[in-house]
């Protein structure tokens, strides 16, 4: 099973007032609110980078979306709580990577962001 399945992601077109949004629904809160492709896919480099040994490399491990804190470690992406004092949820790198790569494959796919019907 990946992570899409494990963690019940379900992709959908939403139309608001003659608008197209794209949302997710399921265990991908952290990473909803990241519409920039360019920032998943630097997201997703960092991720790679960790899973080949070499988060040693890396400058700036935060992976951190509009609404949640979170840092690429070399165990997982560590999501912390509202005060950045405590870790809530540790995603493996793997899943992390999944769920980077199909949010960013279906945010490319039309209808695409905002795009009136």
């Amino acid at each position: 099973m990946n992570a899409i399945e494990n963690k019940k992601i379900k992709f959908i077109n939403k139309i608001i007032d003659g608008r197209i949004y794209k949302i997710a629904t399921g265990g991908i809160g952290h990473i909803q609110s990241i519409k920039n492709i360019e920032t998943l896919n630097n997201f997703v480099d960092m991720t790679n980078i960790t899973i080949n040994g070499n988060f040693s490399s890396i400058d700036d491990p935060d992976v951190s979306s509009n609404y949640e804190v979170a840092f690429l470690t070399p165990f997982g992406v560590q999501i912390m709580d509202d005060n950045v004092e405590n870790i809530v949820d540790l995603v493996p790198l793997q899943e992390f990577k999944e769920i980077l790569i199909a949010w960013r494959d279906f945010l490319l796919t039309p209808p695409l962001n905002g795009i009136k019907i």
